[in-house]
């Protein structure tokens, strides 16, 4: 019996050797800068300023962008690792609502589906269990939706805030810590094409808000589709 229990161990583990050396199926490549999305046809320009990771192609979490060069808001000016690093990512699906249905059903309190919950996992701004143990928020305020066009199609900006307090330690090795107040930025730009719908969900902390938002607008105005 033991000798059996020990053969199946090794087979698992020779097993879980030879998957972790198996090349992954990334959702997509970065050629000359320009991202080009496997499955669902669409290219972003990327800029070099914000690092990237590209997901699997068997998730809807296709690029993940975090900024490179950031500076943390004055009251996390000694506890800079509290700060919320300027974040996009990057989510495409098939849909058979327009891209504006889409977004507002985001912001639904009634509204539910498996893609929802999937969505709320990664756009923070949406998700108030982001933040960590200590954070306490308010509601979302949304603040701006708004038409636009993209890639020759019709597409949507909604953008929101919510405040925030959070309890603090100034240094990892501090006893005690101390309360401060602030506030996220977010926004969702989001474009159809026939029935695939592609979203950017960007958040930073509300102080950089004017600046990140026009990264998130550069970044989608790249938009363009495979031919």
């Amino acid at each position: 019996m033991r000798r059996v229990l020990i053969m199946t161990l090794m087979g698992v583990l020779v097993c879980a050797a030879v998957d972790a050396r198996r090349p992954r199926d990334r959702a997509g490549k970065i050629k000359d800068g320009v991202y080009e999305d496997k499955t669902h046809g669409f290219q972003l320009k990327l800029n070099p300023d914000w690092k990237t990771k590209i997901g699997d192609n068997d998730k809807h979490y296709r690029l993940t962008l975090s900024q490179n060069s950031w500076e943390p808001p004055p009251h996390y000016a000694d506890a800079k690792d509290y700060t919320k690093i300027p974040r996009t990512v990057v989510y495409a699906d098939t849909t058979s609502l327009s891209v504006s249905d889409f977004i507002d059903s985001l912001m639904s309190e009634t509204y539910e589906s498996k893609q929802k919950k999937e969505i709320f996992k990664e756009f923070e701004i949406l998700n108030k269990q982001s933040g960590g143990s200590g954070m306490t928020r308010e509601d979302l305020v949304p603040r701006q939706r708004k038409p636009m066009d993209l890639a020759g199609e019709r597409g949507y900006f909604w953008s929101g805030k919510v405040k925030y307090r959070n309890e603090i330690a100034t240094t990892m090795t501090s006893a005690g810590g101390r309360r401060v107040y602030g506030g996220y930025y977010g926004c969702i730009i989001g474009v159809k094409k026939d029935k695939t719908i592609i979203l950017l969900h960007t958040i930073c902390e509300e102080e950089f808000a004017e600046v990140v938002t026009q990264e998130a607008l550069r970044l989608a105005s790249s938009l363009e589709w495979a031919k």
